[in-house]
């Protein structure tokens, strides 16, 4: 019998309720004990997969290191979430195979994914195609990424992801950018839901209940929540967001 894919285990756990989705960012837990702590106070019960990334250089160890901790803890699918052709490891059980659909530089949009792909072969990473959109320039992934900031304009967000549709990307990611003062607005979300039948993820600067709820009850199919984590009691409220979203129909 084969073995069911991530992304299947995301499509099964969607069918009962909104996705909850941790991103730990190894450049902000650079020892084990700190993200055993973070583990310790997340509800892992309504964690649906952990993501490990983030926007910034992360060493190879410090990345394999992460995903080890996490893999002890917890067994839930542990996706990696690449900011460039060093963020691969064979000690994850697949990855966002990104296009940043709105960089400017075509390294994001196709090049680091070239040169990823002998590794991610080689390592027999199970690849999920992922439309990743970054709405606002006030974030490290805008800058890192030269991306293209897109105005809070809802049609013009849902050409992207319209885009993304006819790549036959498997996830779209729309992205306020980590720490983001301006999270995507549920109407963005609302009108790309109606325009894109795969897995739509929201993330970025969502820290706040009534927010979450929002965008959920809009349309998207789970949260990415990383920023959050990262500050002190960071995991009480992730907790309380996760249950407030699996409420929503």
């Amino acid at each position: 019998m084969s073995k069911i894919s991530v992304y299947q285990k995301l499509l099964n756990s969607r069918e009962s309720s909104r996705l909850c989705l941790p991103l730990l960012d190894p450049v902000n837990f650079p020892d084990t004990s700190k993200i055993a702590k973070k583990l310790k106070e997340v509800d892992t019960s309504m964690i649906d997969a952990f993501l490990v990334g983030g926007s910034t250089l992360i060493a190879q160890e410090d990345l394999d290191r992460t995903i080890e901790c996490i893999k002890k803890s917890v067994d839930l699918p542990v996706i990696i979430f690449p900011n460039n052709i060093n963020a691969i490891s064979k000690k994850a059980d697949a990855i966002f195979y990104m296009m940043l659909m709105n960089s400017a530089l075509t390294y994001y949009i196709i090049d680091a994914q070239v040169l990823a792909s002998p590794l991610i072969e080689r390592y027999k990473l199970e690849t999920i195609p992922t439309g990743y959109i970054v709405v606002n320039s006030d974030s490290a992934v805008s800058h890192i990424g030269h991306v293209r900031p897109i105005p809070s304009i809802p049609e013009l967000i849902s050409l992207y992801v319209l885009a993304a549709k006819h790549f036959g990307f498997k996830i779209v990611y729309l992205e306020g950018g980590s720490g983001t003062s301006t999270p995507i607005t549920s109407e963005a979300v609302a009108l790309s839901k109606r325009l894109y039948q795969g897995l739509l993820l929201v993330g970025g600067g969502i820290t706040d209940i009534n927010k979450a709820n929002e965008i959920a009850k809009a349309g998207a199919d789970g949260l990415v929540i990383g920023n959050l984590l990262e500050k002190e009691g960071g995991g009480e409220k992730f907790n309380q967001i996760c249950k407030e979203i699996k409420k929503v129909l």
